[in-house]
């Protein structure tokens, strides 16, 4: 069985950041995902959607942010097991260290840090199966690409942060964007509607997607019906993009024989993100304490405080602060300036 000294369960930007800062320490990292590669909910569900609340960047588009954090934690070499879902953690309380189970080999680990945001996640769909035939072809919820949208008509269908952005975006390479809303206002944020207010993108509100239909010469052909009459309306577009945000379940951890103590779906953790459980830490979206803001930047900041943590429990010496200013990272190791 292999051996490290701490095992970060998800990929996502919190659990990159964390496994290079707990590699910048000294310590033996593998970061274990059940995905194909690194980035989670970020690189998979708006990757270029533009990210504003992380620091040292006026913005920066998420797959641009996920590349960077790779790169940076690709520096120090920490192991990886990727398309790696973790089955079960047993904790051994005399030894003090944990087995995990996956889907391919077992792991075990002197400490467990969780990264897992709000869980496997799936973006939410169109009710009643509407435009199911068309996924991929015409109606998307992951935008992974906006140049399948150049010279285009498209709607995008969603009322957040993320669907204006994306109208945003799209509105920059296609020739004629929509944006439609169940309701009359939109939740994003005063910058991004501020930005909205002076686009071309035209709004449609308050309105529901009740029908698409492909026609002859491959357009389609959508209706919209306002939440409290039967009025509707009928788009003619080339694409539809449908950003009703994602649905998530954390409920893997919790079938494990490890149980930490969870509220309101999140592991609840003291000031050192210390779980119930001694030796599993939790950082990012999926740790639990009063006042919580799910911030990118809150996880960063989360995750070295729980590789403090454990430094004080594994390596008491190495345990004081690191002032960057004093190393260099050079072949893969931190060395000290001369």
């Amino acid at each position: 069985m292999k051996h490290t000294q701490v095992a970060i369960i998800g990929a996502g930007p919190v659990g990159l950041f964390t496994a290079f800062y707990a590699r910048l320490r000294g310590l033996d990292v593998t970061l274990i995902d059940s995905l194909e590669n690194v980035g989670g909910q970020v690189n998979h569900l708006y990757p270029q959607k533009d990210i504003l609340d992380v620091p040292g960047y006026v913005k920066i588009e998420g797959e641009a942010l996920i590349r960077q954090l790779a790169e940076q934690t690709q520096q120090l070499n920490p192991n990886y097991m990727l398309e790696t879902t973790v089955t079960d953690v047993a904790y051994d309380a005399v030894g003090q260290t944990f087995v995990l189970q996956t889907n391919h080999e077992a792991l075990q680990a002197d400490r467990v840090i969780l990264a897992i945001g709000h869980g496997a996640f799936e973006p939410k769909r169109l009710p009643d199966g509407i435009g199911a035939d068309l996924e991929g072809e015409g109606v998307y919820y992951v935008v992974d690409d906006l140049n399948k949208f150049k010279d285009q008509i498209v709607l995008v269908a969603g009322g957040g942060d993320t669907a204006v952005d994306q109208a945003l975006a799209i509105a920059k390479v296609a020739k004629k964007v929509y944006l439609t809303h169940r309701r009359d206002r939109f939740r994003a944020m005063a910058y991004t509607l501020d930005q909205l207010a002076v686009s071309s993108i035209e709004r449609v509100t308050p309105y529901n997607i009740t029908a698409i239909s492909k026609i002859a010469d491959g357009e389609l052909e959508v209706t919209l019906n306002t939440s409290t009459t039967e009025v509707a309306q009928q788009l003619m577009v080339d694409s539809v993009v449908v950003n009703y945000g994602f649905k998530s379940d954390s409920q893997l951890f919790e079938q494990w024989r490890c149980q930490p103590t969870v509220a309101r779906q999140r592991c609840v953790v003291q000031q050192n993100m210390q779980s119930s459980v001694p030796g599993l830490y939790a950082v990012g979206d999926i740790a639990g304490y009063a006042n919580k803001t799910d911030l990118i930047a809150t996880g960063f900041g989360e995750g070295t405080i729980a590789v403090n943590g454990i430094l004080q429990d594994l390596e008491p010496a190495l345990a004081g602060p690191l002032h960057s200013s004093g190393y260099i990272i050079q072949d893969g190791q931190v060395d000290p300036l001369q």
